[in-house]
């Protein structure tokens, strides 16, 4: 078996034709059929069968287009063993949301492991994330949603990062331990990324919360800086603070939004490599979590 019989496969069964399938692969039609039969000898059964002037796939053929996929992955992926052992590189995804400190903690334990150049890479929002990381662009991610049916991607759980209100101590609302939608009436909401699947979740129970503003700001830390200087009230992950604004910002639940779900998940490929960083990322990652935010 190899890689030009799994790609005239998927080519077969994607166009549903030997001929078409000949034309995308630039080969001869008997190379197609040669390749197929090949294929089907090795695995000893048929994966296609024809449906008029359709070739479709067999049950054998549905069951091994998986197979054929990620096949073809780990031949991608084994032909940067020469690249990695040379400059070892990690790429790590976060979606929006972390603070400084969170990403600064996962940085030290990386550097900590061994030599390694290392990328961060913020992400629109955790479904764009999850397929970069199907795709192989990304080694390890942290996201909302949780990736399933992928058994060469490990998904652990971390904890929750609950959305909460940030405010300045002198905030009319600070002397509220917890807030209600209706509380921010005529206030000014700072928020960023808001067209991602999150802030969606947002803004439905925002509609309780009347004759508000909106202000939306490029990243976390200018909506620390907008709050510090009173320009209005933010919203955001409780991970999203860094422990030099607690003095200057207070922290609020607001109930109706403490309520959404936003689980933090580290994702990562099963790889010699990544096992042990990923390993020692997710402790470090725990340990911060109930230590430097409460």
């Amino acid at each position: 078996m190899n890689e030009s019989q799994l790609v005239t496969f998927l080519t077969v069964a994607q166009y549903k034709s030997y001929s078409k399938a000949a034309i995308m692969l630039e080969v001869t039609q008997p190379t197609i059929t040669s390749r197929i039969k090949t294929l089907e000898e090795i695995l000893d059964c048929s994966l296609f069968e024809r449906n008029g002037h359709e070739i479709i796939l067999t049950r054998e053929g549905e069951l091994f287009t998986d197979y054929a996929h990620n096949i073809l992955s780990y031949m991608d992926y084994s032909r940067e063993i020469p690249k990695m052992l040379k400059n070892p590189s990690i790429k790590i995804g976060f979606t929006p949301g972390y603070s400084y400190s969170f990403i600064t903690e996962v940085l030290k334990t990386i550097q900590a492991v061994k030599d390694i150049d290392i990328q961060i890479i913020e992400g629109h929002d955790s479904v764009s994330l999850n397929e970069r990381a199907l795709a192989g662009e990304i080694d390890l991610i942290f996201t909302r949603e949780i990736l399933t049916n992928t058994p060469d991607i490990t998904s652990e759980y971390l904890f929750d990062n609950n959305l909460v209100c940030v405010l300045p101590s002198d905030h009319r609302l600070s002397n509220k331990h917890i807030l209600s939608t209706s509380d921010l009436k005529g206030e000014t909401v700072l928020s960023y990324k808001r067209n991602s699947t999150l802030w969606r979740m947002i803004d439905k129970q925002l509609l309780g919360a009347k004759n508000i503003t909106r202000v939306d700001v490029d990243n976390n830390e200018m909506l620390l800086k907008a709050v510090e200087d009173g320009i209005g009230i933010g919203i955001i992950p409780r991970l999203g603070i860094d422990n030099y604004c607690k003095p200057e910002i207070a922290v609020r639940k607001i109930t109706e939004i403490d309520n959404i779900p936003n689980k933090v998940y580290v994702q990562y490929r099963e790889t010699s490599q990544m096992k042990g960083i990923a390993k020692k990322v997710i402790y470090a990652i725990i340990n911060h979590r109930y230590s430097a935010v409460t």
